[in-house]
């Protein structure tokens, strides 16, 4: 190997290790529950507390095409800090749909399937209560 060669190959070996350390720092907790309903309620409550803006707390609802699913979530930092997202099962052709940057939804749902709720945090130490209700 010359010695352009051995340069170029130890340069692009650097690269790839500065840029695999600065991904890895920025990982944080997920956080992934399956919601289920007491037998004979149509809600239930979850609450927690995000440590980080880089953790993912998700939780996954089944419920099926033409079904309300209400959520909301309540939490004493400002909209600006926090939101909740709803991630919908993809479509037939692969496309993602959901809804995001509020506290509260009344959705009608457009098709069965698991249905991703998450919080969306943009400061760090976020404490919720998330009701999700499905009728």
């Amino acid at each position: 190997m010359t010695k352009r060669a051995l340069g170029l190959f130890i340069g692009a070996l650097l690269g790839f290790q500065l840029g695999a350390l600065s991904a890895a720092g920025q990982k944080g907790e997920v956080v992934e529950k399956n919601v289920s309903f007491t037998r004979g309620q149509t809600s239930a409550t979850v609450k927690g507390i995000v440590q980080s803006r880089l953790d993912s707390h998700i939780f996954h609802v089944r419920a099926r095409a033409g079904q309300i699913m209400i959520v909301q979530m309540i939490s004493s930092r400002p909209l600006r800090d926090a939101y909740l997202c709803v991630n919908y099962p993809l479509t037939e052709s692969g496309k993602n749909e959901g809804v995001c940057e509020k506290r509260k939804y009344n959705i009608k749902l457009p098709r069965d399937g698991d249905y991703e709720i998450y919080i969306e945090a943009i400061r760090d130490r976020i404490p919720y209560t998330i009701t999700i209700s499905v009728k």
